[in-house]
C-alpha cells in the first residue's frame, strides 16, 4: 500500500495524490458548504458513510451508472443511495458507460482521480489523482459533468427503493440457483424478476422525455464536442452513450416508446426533427451543428 503523497507547483494551483485517496477525498468534502457533486460509477456504502460523516453541503448532485449489470453486481451498493436521501438534498443521474470518478466542492475544488466511491477507491487500490483550485478550471468541469448528467436518466426516490427490492430479490434468487444446481424453476424466476428491473429501468429511461428528445440531445452534444459527422460515425457514438436504448438484443414497446433493434431509425428521425428545426444540416457527406447547442425536451 502507498501513501499518499501531494506536490503543490509554484504556478499552478494544483495537488497530485497518490494512494490512499481517502484523506484528501475527506479534505475535498470539508470544503463543500452548499454542493457536493460527485461522479462514480461504482458506489458503496463505505463511501457514502464517509459523505455523510464529513460534509456540510445541502445539496449533492450524483452522476453514476444504475444500469441492470451494475445494480445486480456486487461493485454497487443501491440501498446506500437511500441513506444519502436520508440526509441531504440529492438529485441523481444515471448514465451507461459512465467511467470518470470526480468530486466537486461548491465549484471550487474538484478531485479528479480513478478512484470510486468504495472502500477499494479510497484506501485499498492503487489510485491516482489531482485536486485543482482554480476556480475557472472546476467551473468548467462541472459544466462538462452537467452535460452528461443532462444526457443521462433521472432517478428519484421511490424508484431507487424500488429497484433496490428488486435487487435484492435478484441476488437471494441467484444464491438459491448456485445451491439448487440451477433448477429449471428458479432461472425462470429468475428471468422473470430481471426482465421486470429491466423494463422498470426503461420505464425511467424515457420519463418526461421522449426517446427522440434523447437522441436529438446526444446528437448536438456529438456535433459540438467531436465535429462533423457522418450517420454512420454516430451510431457508434450514440449506441455507446446509450446503451440500455441502443440495445440490438431486445425489441420491445414501453409505455409507446420502442427499445432495442430499431435505434437506428430513431436517430434518423431525430436527425430530421433537428434539420427541420435548423439545428443541424448536411455537408457534404456529414451532419454539421449550425447553432448553439439547446437542451430539447419532448
Amino acid at each position: 500500500m502507498g501513501v499518499c503523497e501531494t506536490r503543490r507547483d509554484k504556478h499552478i494551483n494544483h495537488v497530485f495524490v497518490r494512494s490512499p485517496i481517502e484523506e484528501t477525498f475527506i479534505s475535498v468534502l470539508k470544503e463543500a458548504t452548499d454542493t457536493l457533486f460527485v461522479a462514480a460509477p461504482y458506489i458503496k456504502e463505505y463511501g457514502v458513510q464517509k459523505i455523510a460523516e464529513h460534509t456540510a453541503a445541502k445539496k449533492i448532485r450524483l452522476l453514476t451508472n444504475l444500469d441492470l449489470r451494475n445494480v445486480t453486481g456486487a461493485g454497487f451498493d443501491i440501498g446506500s443511495l437511500l441513506c444519502l436521501w436520508n440526509s441531504f438534498d440529492l438529485s441523481v443521474a444515471s448514465l451507461g458507460k459512465l467511467h470518470a470518478k470526480v468530486y466537486i466542492a461548491d465549484r471550487r475544488v474538484a478531485l479528479v482521480t480513478s478512484a470510486n466511491l468504495t472502500l477499494g477507491g479510497l484506501w485499498e487500490n492503487y489510485e491516482y489523482g489531482v485536486v485543482l483550485r482554480d476556480a475557472t478550471l472546476v467551473s468548467r468541469i462541472v459544466d462538462d459533468l452537467m452535460i452528461y448528467f443532462n444526457l443521462g436518466s433521472i432517478f428519484t426516490r421511490d424508484l431507487v427503493e424500488q429497484i433496490r427490492r428488486d435487487t435484492n430479490e435478484i441476488i437471494e434468487l441467484q444464491k438459491r440457483i448456485a445451491k439448487s444446481k440451477a433448477t429449471l424453476q428458479v432461472n425462470r424466476l429468475l428471468r422473470q424478476k430481471t426482465n421486470t428491473l429491466q423494463t422498470r429501468l426503461l420505464e425511467n429511461r424515457v420519463k418526461g422525455k421522449t426517446i427522440n428528445a434523447i437522441f436529438s440531445d446526444t446528437i448536438l452534444y456529438l456535433l459540438g464536442s467531436v465535429g462533423p459527422l457522418t450517420t454512420e460515425e454516430l451510431h457508434p457514438l450514440i449506441q455507446n452513450t446509450h446503451p440500455d436504448i441502443c440495445d440490438d438484443t431486445i425489441d420491445r414497446v414501453i409505455n409507446g416508446q420502442r427499445f432495442g433493434k430499431k435505434w437506428k431509425h430513431m436517430v434518423r428521425n431525430a436527425q430530421q426533427y433537428l434539420k427541420t428545426r435548423k439545428l443541424i444540416e448536411p455537408r457534404g457527406h456529414k451532419w454539421t451543428k449550425v447553432v448553439a447547442n439547446i437542451q430539447l425536451s419532448g
